[in-house]
């Protein structure tokens, strides 16, 4: 798997902890760039910011998009998975909530209003993402408005931000 960022980099810019487990952090960026960056990119866009930074290929427009949209909302999309990743766990007798002798983990009723906050902070991130590329409208990144992978496109999210209200 290829990540748009490093467990160091979300460590260094995310709430995410030194120590937590490298691949706790991998899976929460692999479901955050998948799930969350790629729909908000389009595939094409996407891809080619895969290819970007494994070629290390940056030009002024790139780097900018990369740096002051995709990776701040990447990382708080990291930080909102993982507050769930790094106490729950699934195991072979169940699921449950992993607990250390020298801390105590937040209750779910002190836990939900932190992700709250987390969740709202990803969507901001992702909507200002968003944004930018509308604003653009296939100037600088002619692959958002012009993807012709279409088979395996996913569907490009227009707002980054929806409440249902019950």
């Amino acid at each position: 798997m290829q990540y748009l960022v490093s467990v160091d980099e979300v460590k260094r810019r995310g709430i995410v902890h030194q120590n937590v487990d490298t691949k706790l952090i991998s899976i929460a960026i692999t479901r955050a760039q998948d799930i969350n960056i790629q729909t908000a990119l389009n595939t094409c866009l996407y891809k080619e910011l895969l290819r970007r930074v494994k070629e290390d290929d940056w030009d002024a427009n790139y780097s900018e998009l990369m740096n002051e949209y995709v990776l701040p909302a990447l990382i708080a999309f990291v930080d909102y998975r993982a507050c769930d990743l790094v106490t729950d766990r699934v195991m072979n007798r169940g699921t449950g909530t992993l607990q250390d002798t020298n801390f105590n983990p937040m209750s779910d009723s002190e836990r939900n209003p932190l992700r709250d906050r987390l969740r709202k902070d990803a969507y901001f991130y992702k909507e200002r993402l968003i944004g930018y590329l509308c604003d653009d409208n296939g100037v600088k990144f002619p692959l958002y408005t012009d993807c012709e992978c279409k088979k395996e496109n996913v569907k490009k999210e227009k707002e980054g931000f929806k409440v249902n209200w019950h």
